[in-house]
This record gives C-alpha cells, structure tokens and sequence, in this order.
C-alpha cells in the first residue's frame, strides 16, 4: 500500500532516536522493540475503527469474530470502543479539524474535560453539547435561547440523561462513533451553508441532525429541526455581519 512507512524509514527513526539518547547496540533493540509496540497499537487502533463502523452497520460481534477468524467474545474484547476508537489528537493529526474556528476547539477540549469529571469511557455527542453550553457567548447557545430553549434546563436534562460513571476514564480517551458522526454532520452542515470554517454553531446542528443519538433526540424533544436552527444560525450570523460593516 502507498505512504506506509518503508522499513529504512523506521529504521532511520530508531537510528536517529538512538543517537540523539547516545544508547548502546543492546538499547537500540530495546527502542525498536518499543517502535513495534506502538505500531501494533495503532494496528490494532485501525481495524478497531472500522469494527466499530461494521458495528454502526448492524453486524453482530459474531458476524466480525468469524470474518476475522476468532470467536465473538475474543473480538468483542479486543476491539471495545474504549481501546480501538480514534482520539481527538489522531483526528487533529489526520486534518480534521483544520478548519475548526479557536472557540470550538476550545470547545472539544472542554469536551474531553467533562468525559473525565463524569468518568466515561469515551467521547460521545453528550459530551460535545455539554461544552457547546459552557461558553454562552457563541451563536450556537444563542441559536438555542433564539429557538426557544433554555440553555439551563437543557443542560440538567442532559445531565440526567447521562449519570456519572464509576471507573476513571481512560488516559486517551477515544472518540466514540456517535460523536465522530456529528462532528462530521458538523463539516456537512458548515459546507451545506456556504462557511469556510466549522463554529460552535455548525457542531450544534451536527448534533441535531443525528436523530440517532440519545442528544439528538432530547434536542429534537425540544422542537429543534435542522431547518429551524439553520434559520436561527444564519440570522445571527447575517445580524453580525451588518453589525461590522
């Protein structure tokens, strides 16, 4: 396959690490030992990610056991979302969120601060909401108040749709597949709009376009269409634009 990384390459890097740390021969192989670790971490990272769309998809973990030549109990536990799935970083090194403004970038930091304080596995689109909130100042919570919503109530409702857990959240915590969606519903909706960057307000409509999701749905129980807060973004924002000029 193109741009995999040709063994001179990973030998270059071991190399270079090693002299940079002055390491002896016997180390050499401990660092490369090391450089095959991490690889079939992330090895097992990739087929991860697409288990878990195949699971998205309506296979069961025995249909995946026996397309990969293991029982369903040992795929189930070697690729659970909380060790497979892409983080935030993976999807920032992959480019994804080149055209995200400094507000929701703070926003998915936020984000990953609340999976810690409410000790999840993972990061899920209850997360995502739950830092739109925090900032008021954005059009996406002035969207919501325009829309008839109250950013507070919205806020306890989800809190109580979604209940501390009980183990700490992992180190690196992964980007579970329905926030992947909406994030992705985010790219979309900013496209769909014309916009050459993805605001606060375009992550808000990805959440309420993916009726699939337990924030979706409670948004949607809150008379949020995408129709409805598309109007409401696009006003503000042209209620901004004549404010500068």
């Amino acid at each position: 396959m193109r741009d995999l990384p040709e063994l001179s390459q990973l030998v270059g890097i071991v190399t270079a690490e090693s002299e940079a740390r002055h390491q002896s021969a016997l180390e050499r192989i401990d660092l490369a030992e090391s450089v095959v670790a991490e690889l079939h971490n992330l090895g097992d990272r990739l087929v991860g990610y697409f288990v878990e769309q195949a699971r998205a998809e309506g296979h069961s973990w025995s249909d995946i056991g026996a397309h990969l030549g293991v029982s369903r109990q040992a795929a189930q536990q070697r690729y659970t979302p909380r060790w497979s799935s892409l983080t935030l970083a993976d999807l920032a090194d992959a480019g994804s969120f080149t055209r995200l403004t400094p507000r929701t970038k703070e926003a998915l930091r936020r984000a990953e601060d609340h999976v810690r304080r409410l000790r999840h596995a993972s990061l899920g689109p209850e997360h995502l909401l739950l830092a739109v909130l925090d900032d008021a100042d954005t059009f996406a919570v002035k969207a919501l108040v325009a829309d008839g919503v109250d950013p507070a109530g919205l806020r306890e409702a989800l809190q109580r749709l979604v209940p501390a857990g009980e183990e700490p959240s992992p180190a690196t915590i992964p980007v579970g597949a329905p926030a992947r969606r909406a994030l992705e519903a985010a790219l979309g909706q900013a496209l769909e709009l014309g916009h050459n960057y993805i605001g606060t307000e375009h992550l808000l409509l990805g959440l309420v376009a993916d009726r699939q999701s337990q924030v979706g749905r409670l948004l949607a129980d809150r008379g949020l269409t995408l129709d409805k807060v598309r109007r409401s973004v696009s006003a503000l924002i042209d209620a901004y634009l004549q404010a500068r000029r």
